[in-house]
Parts: structure tokens; C-alpha cells; sequence
């Protein structure tokens, strides 16, 4: 410990003042009393010579010189050496991914990673900087190189953990720039250790070091959820992971649109998994939520998952043709259409559809909404012309950048003998050409998407095929593409771009916390990578005057994240391992006379509390003792401690004695009345 202003320890001579204040005898106060016979300690008080008393040690005595040493000590300033493990410039990377929501360190262990580094910033030396990284899919930079412990500790507090997975290689990436010429920097990264490709080995040209958080805690995740039709009937299949060294029975609840199914009970062994199905369910559903009911687990944000039936938009498709049972067949297969079918006699224009498909047919006023064209007769469309008829000799793809063909094999096609001549306007698209037309060409034009495929189904093998319901779906999904595409299931994190349907002219988004977010106009959609919270998103198009809703589902299907365990090592080279009760460096001198402040406060505040207590006691026993003496005797100021006991143990006696004093006080005011007649005796009380 160093002192600051030593000269302040002159004022070490206040304690022999105090002494000397409680050596000195007290004044008494000059009264006439009757009889000195009950004041034989005063009356040797005032034979001896000397002006001091012994010294009596008293609790107010004893508070009065520690308080009186505590003001010394305030007024040196005491300091010590404050100590830190980290020095220089020091890039802090704080993994904030899923798995730090583990509560298996208390609070848990993002919060408790938060902590050390607030310990580090509190010991930062004058010549230290400090930068602070987040580490999850996307690391952010809280601040940079600063020395401002409030700045530092307010980028701290606004670190938020997430849902996702964490991106080690981009947090080095950011930490690399921040070190870019500064010799001494180096990496401190804290958290659990799940990251991202944790096989591939990083080398990097500085030190990195890694204070690990958490504990082997168990836990139980779902890492699927999923349905299918099978035999017409909907099936609904979860898959779950036992993360823990004992096993477990696990219930797993379902939901199918907020309503209970039912609840399996999978029971696993250590590290295994498995997989738990429910069905048939309602046709109808459109939703499913899956949720695990265990105790125990360290981490709750993998114990639910939500799922859609089927396409998350369903568009009202109309099929006019004179009877085409391949056509209709495939598209009764797909789950994310209405499918309404007409004549070409019966056929009107008033209604509208989302998607109307034409075979063998072209009214003379085109409808609103998306067209497929089928063997369109000779004549003028929006996608061009159709002439007559001609020979095809080979099939081959085309131009296929809206992803059409992906999956459709169109060598099985073995039968084509001629199609319309097709010619394209500019905005089309050749998918399907031979060398003497084109054969399915599609595009979009002023917001309305527009495909012709120039050949009659009945004339060729390709509604026998396989490819044939798979080239259907992908032309559904074109014309009628779901918000995201695939499966609707979007990781946490994961930014999001929203496919329009056609002639949508405004898209939003509410998430799972009932936050809306409006993503177009204008178009194309901006991204939206609002995706932390787990849950449902729902996504609303208007379109034509009217709203579509669809959705996308969040999930935290990530073993890494699940399996709590932290990583011993990181994927780094030459990576160490922290230690923060080692390798300290002295950094600054840290004052510590508030503290002493604050104890010289506590100590006033008991030495006002015991005299207080003091006085309200020797006002009590004054005041008993007048009433008991009923105005026989005078009462001496009761300045002395010692006084106040013998007081006490004369009135304690009193009463024994009062027979044996009653024919001596007879006596002594025979003598006093003699005595008072030649002058007045006095005493010092």
C-alpha cells in the first residue's frame, strides 16, 4: 500500500489529544447538602492533589480513537497497485451465440462471460486499449481501441445474446483489422467454443488465447420437424437428441395449428437420438409446433420447433381445358394450390385467379394474374407468336436461370414428333428448345409472369415420365413462389429475401414478438434479417387489392449448439488457453480512502448510537432516583461514569438499609444543625 499525501499522518497528534481529554478530571459543580455521609468517593476526589483521574477505557473512548485513525488514513490517501491479466492492445471476442444462454453458470453464461470482461476493463492500465467483439453468425464491432472505461462498459451492456450459431473465422477476420498495426495486439476470446466449421484448423499472425465458459451440462434438442403425406394421410415426424451421460424419457408434445395432437415419449440413451411420429392429422393443418417437456436441461432454446404443412401461400389456379387428365393429376399434387377447372365454353373472364393455365385454348380477352399457355393456338400472345406446327427432332435445355428444370431429366423424354412454332418477344426466356423452335419459354412482364409450353400433352411420353410432376411443381413455385424458398425453415440469423408473387405491390413482416417490418416497396425486396427469435414469421403480400399471408419458420436445428459440453481447444494454431489468476501486470495505482470513508461513517454513526443510548439512561435513572427520594436528599451531576454505577448500587441498597440509616441520620441533623449555625458546609459534586 502506498500513501499519497503522507504529511497527512501530522495529524496523528489528535489521539494523544483525545487521551489527554479523558485523563483530565471533570469540574464539579459546587451544591450545599445535607449530609456528606452518601458522597465519601467525592469527598476523596477532592483530598487528592493531582488534576488527572486513571485512565478508564470505554467503548466511546475506543470508537473515538479508531474513528480519529480512520480520518488520518482518509486524509493520507492510501492506494495500492491494481493488477490485470491483459496488457497493451487486447481485441476481446465474446461469443454470443445459442448455446451461451446455458444456465449451468450462473446467471448463465453469456452474462457470466460479460462479467470477466468487465473485470478486465476495470483493471485496464493507462497505457491499455481495448476492443470488444460479438461473435455469432454475423460478429460486430461494439467499440475499438478505446481507453474510456464508461465507453467501454456501456458497448459492454449493449452485447445481447443470440439463437445463432457463431462465426469464429469472421470474428478473427474483424479482430485481424482492428490489429493491423499495432505490434503487441492480441485476441482473448471467451465463450463456450461452438463455432462454425470447428474442424477446419485458422492459422493467424497474432496470439490468441481462450477463457472458457460452462460446464458438461446435460440437455435434450429437437433437430427436426417435418411432415408428409403418405397414403393420403398427414404424417408429422420429429426428430430428437439426447445430450447428457444417463438416459432419459423424453414426452414430446405437438401442436398442430395451436391445438394439443398428442404427446410420445421417446426414451433414449447418452448421446443418441431418434425419431418420434404422429398421424394421420387433420388435412387441413398448417402449422405444426413440437415442444419437449423435460427438467433439468441447462438450455431451453432448443426444446421447440415449428414446421409448415405443405406451401406456406396458397394461390387459386384455374385450369381451363377440354378434359386433360395428366395435367390435372399433377397439379391436384401440390399441396400449396386450390385448384378450380372449367371448359373452354364455360369459361369467363370475370373472375380472378392467381394463376389461370390455358390448354388448347386462348380466350380473346386475357385474364389478370400469372398465364400458362398449353399447345396455344396460331396467333398473338404476350410472350410472342405461335405458328403452325413442326417436326422436332431433339430436346435439349435452354436458358434455365429461374431454376425450372432443377431435378426434371429430359432425356427420359423419348416421344415428340412436332410442337407450335414459337417466336419470343424480348423479355422471354427459352427453358425447353430443339433446334427448330423453342419448346417451354417463360418470363415476366409488366408484373405478371407468362410461360407457353408449344406442344400438346397427349403427343408425347413426358406426362408418363417422372419429371413431368416434378417440372409442374417447379413451374407452380415460379409462378406462385412461397416467401422463402425450399421448406419454409430458415436458420436463426439467417437473412431472409421475400419472393413477390406477381403484381404484389407491398410486403410485411411480423415476427414471432409481433414486430412489423415493411421490406418492399420498393422492389426487389430489401433483405430482412430480423430472424433471432425462434418462432413463426408471418408475411403478408398485397396483391391486387388484396392480402396473401404466407410464413417462414426459425429454428434452432444445430447439434453444435445443442451439445453443451465446452470445446477443450479452439480450431486455431498455436491457440492457448487463459488463465486469469496468472501472468497478472501491475497496471495502476487504485485509491481505496471511499472505503475507509465509509467505515469512518459506519463508526460515527454507532459512537452517536451508544452515547445517545447513554443519556436516554441517566436521564431514566435521574429521574427515578428524584422520585425516590422524595426531596430527602440532593442528586450530584452524574459527569462521571463511575459515579452514575455507585449511584446505582446506593439505590439498589436503599432499601435494606434504610432502618440502620434512620437513627443514624438522627444523629447527623443534630450535629448539622449545630454545624450550619457557625457556617455552611460545602462539597464539590
Amino acid at each position: 500500500m502506498n500513501l499519497l499525501v503522507p504529511a497527512a499522518l501530522a495529524f496523528g497528534i489528535i489521539i494523544p489529544i483525545i487521551l489527554v481529554l479523558y485523563f483530565m478530571r471533570p469540574r464539579r459543580q459546587e451544591r450545599v447538602i445535607g449530609s456528606t455521609l452518601l458522597w465519601q468517593q467525592a469527598l476523596q476526589d477532592l483530598q487528592a492533589s493531582r488534576p488527572w483521574q486513571r485512565l478508564r477505557i470505554t467503548p466511546l473512548l475506543l470508537l473515538q480513537l479508531l474513528a480519529a485513525i480512520f480520518i488520518i488514513l482518509v486524509l493520507t490517501r492510501p492506494a495500492i497497485f491494481s493488477t490485470s491479466p491483459i496488457s497493451g492492445d487486447t481485441i476481446v471476442i465474446l461469443q454470443a451465440s445459442a448455446s451461451m444462454q446455458a444456465t449451468d453458470v450462473a446467471p448463465n453464461r453469456f452474462e457470466a462471460a460479460k462479467n470477466s470482461i468487465a473485470d478486465f476493463i476495470d483493471s485496464l492500465g493507462p497505457a491499455d486499449r481495448l476492443s470488444i467483439i460479438t461473435m455469432a453468425r454475423t460478429p460486430q464491432v461494439l467499440i475499438a481501441e478505446s481507453q474510456d472505461k464508461a465507453q467501454l462498459n456501456a458497448a459492454l451492456q449493449r452485447a445481447r445474446v443470440t439463437n445463432q450459431d457463431a462465426d469464429l473465422e469472421q470474428a478473427l477476420s474483424l479482430a485481424a483489422s482492428l490489429a493491423s498495426g499495432h505490434a503487441n495486439s492480441q485476441v482473448l476470446v471467451i465463450g463456450d467454443g461452438h463455432v462454425l466449421n470447428p474442424d477446419q484448423t485458422l492459422a493467424l499472425p497474432f496470439s490468441v488465447r481462450y477463457l472458457s465458459v460452462g460446464t458438461d451440462a446435460p440437455n435434450s434438442a429437437i433437430l427436426a420437424l417435418s411432415s408428409r403425406t403418405v397414403e393420403g394421410k398427414l404424417i408429422a415426424f420429429a426428430q430428437i437428441a439426447n445430450y447428457s451421460h444417463k438416459q432419459r424419457a423424453i414426452p414430446v408434445e405437438l401442436y398442430a395449428d395451436s391445438r394439443l395432437v398428442n404427446v410420445q415419449t421417446i426414451t433414449l440413451a447418452p448421446g443418441a437420438n431418434g425419431a418420434v411420429q404422429w398421424g394421420p392429422l387433420n388435412a387441413s393443418t398448417r402449422f405444426l409446433h413440437a415442444r419437449l417437456i423435460t427438467q433439468g436441461d441447462a438450455m431451453t432454446a432448443d426444446h421447440d420447433a415449428w414446421s409448415i404443412v405443405g406451401g406456406s401461400l396458397h394461390g387459386r389456379v384455374l385450369l381451363v381445358t377440354k378434359g386433360n387428365g395428366f395435367l390435372n393429376t399433377a397439379l391436384r399434387l401440390q399441396p400449396n394450390i386450390t385448384l378450380y377447372q372449367t371448359t373452354p365454353q364455360e369459361y369467363s373472364s370475370n373472375n380472378t385467379f392467381d394463376l389461370t393455365i390455358f390448354d388448347g385454348f386462348a380466350p380473346p380477352k386475357l385474364p389478370a394474374g400469372s398465364i400458362f399457355f398449353i399447345n396455344p393456338p396460331n396467333g398473338t400472345y404476350p410472350f410472342g407468336t405461335s405458328g403452325p406446327e413442326i417436326k422436332v427432332s431433339q430436346v435439349s435445355s435452354g436458358n434455365d436461370n429461374i431454376n425450372m428444370l432443377t431435378d426434371v431429366d429430359l432425356s427420359s423424354i423419348h416421344t415428340l414428333h412436332s410442337s407450335h412454332q414459337l417466336k419470343l418477344a424480348l423479355w422471354a426466356t427459352p427453358i425447353i428448345t430443339a433446334p427448330e423452335t423453342p419448346l417451354l419459354v417463360a418470363g415476366e412482364n409488366n408484373n405478371r409472369r407468362i410461360a407457353a409450353l408449344g406442344f400438346d400433352l397427349h403427343d408425347t411420353d413426358l406426362p408418363l415420365q417422372s419429371a413431368f410432376p416434378i417440372l409442374v411443381h417447379n413451374m407452380l413455385n415460379w409462378f406462385l413462389p412461397p416467401p422463402v424458398t425450399g421448406n419454409g425453415q430458415v436458420g436463426a440469423g439467417q437473412p431472409v429475401t421475400i419472393q413477390p408473387w406477381p403484381g404484389a405491390d407491398k410486403i410485411t413482416i411480423v415476427d414471432p414478438q409481433q414486430q412489423r417490418a415493411a421490406v418492399a416497396p420498393p422492389f426487389p425486396a430489401r433483405p430482412f434479417d430480423q430472424t433471432n427469435q425462434i418462432g413463426i414469421y408471418q408475411v403478408t403480400e398485397h396483391v391486387r387489392g388484396q392480402d396473401l399471408h404466407g410464413a417462414f419458420t426459425v429454428n434452432l436445428f444445430d447439434p453444435a449448439q445443442s451439445q453443451l459440453a465446452p470445446a477443450k481447444k479452439l480450431p486455431i494454431v498455436n491457440s492457448t488457453d487463459f488463465t486469469s489468476g496468472g501472468n497478472t501486470v501491475s497496471r495502476q495505482l487504485r485509491e481505496i480512502w471511499p472505503w475507509i470513508a465509509a467505515l469512518l461513517l459506519l463508526i460515527l454513526c454507532v459512537e452517536w448510537w451508544l452515547f445517545s443510548r447513554s443519556y436516554q439512561q441517566k436521564q431514566a435513572m435521574s429521574g427515578s432516583q428524584s422520585q425516590s427520594s422524595r426531596g430527602r436528599y440532593a442528586q450530584p451531576g452524574r459527569q462521571d461514569t463511575f459515579l452514575a454505577r455507585l449511584e446505582q448500587q446506593l439505590r439498589q441498597r436503599y432499601e435494606a438499609t434504610r432502618k440502620q440509616v434512620a437513627k443514624l441520620s438522627k444523629r447527623t441533623r443534630r450535629k448539622m444543625t449545630k454545624r450550619t449555625s457557625k457556617g455552611g458546609k460545602h462539597v464539590n459534586i
